[in-house]
């Protein structure tokens, strides 16, 4: 596979391991995941009185099923589920076995940690784009190797060393 484009849904949890075993990827889009709050499902996968965490799946009003892990559940005082999807985690660090990789799309979710330095090592790379996440620490040295990419990373507040 060269191609996974996931953009533009509603994807939750983290990013798998196992995207990282696709040798011959070219571009990975998994941007866009993050949703604004949206509560009031009438058909969930579960009652809210009998919620003890995990991830929760729901028909919103045009019959779309929106999921999201326990991060992003919240209860109303009127026993509503409000679900926020968005990919959370880290990004995984083993990008190096991805070595075609071209494109790297992760902006707006709600990916967290530290932006992984072994990117560098993507000397293929022309885009990166981790913004609109809850990033922390630095920019990582490493990424200067990458002349030719665009490495996008505003919107994270908490990253040093970004322009504002």
């Amino acid at each position: 596979m060269e191609r996974l484009h996931l953009d533009h849904n509603y994807l939750f949890g983290t990013i798998p391991d196992d995207i990282l075993s696709l040798m011959r990827l070219r571009e990975l889009k998994l941007s866009h995941s993050r949703q604004e709050m949206e509560c009031g499902f009438s058909d969930c996968n579960i009652y809210p009185t009998q919620y003890k965490g995990g991830d929760v799946c729901c028909a919103n009003e045009n019959g779309q099923i929106v999921c999201s892990d326990e991060a992003g559940v919240e209860l109303t005082t009127n026993n509503d589920f409000c679900l926020s999807p968005a990919l959370r985690g880290n990004i995984p660090a083993g990008f190096t076995n991805t070595p075609y990789l071209q494109v790297l799309e992760l902006s707006n979710n709600l990916l967290a940690g530290n932006i992984p330095p072994e990117i560098s090592a993507l000397s293929r790379l022309e885009v990166l784009d981790v913004t609109n996440n809850v990033f922390t620490g630095s920019i990582p040295p490493a990424l200067g190797v990458l002349v030719d990419a665009a490495v996008l990373v505003k919107g994270n507040d908490k990253v040093r060393g970004q322009t504002k």
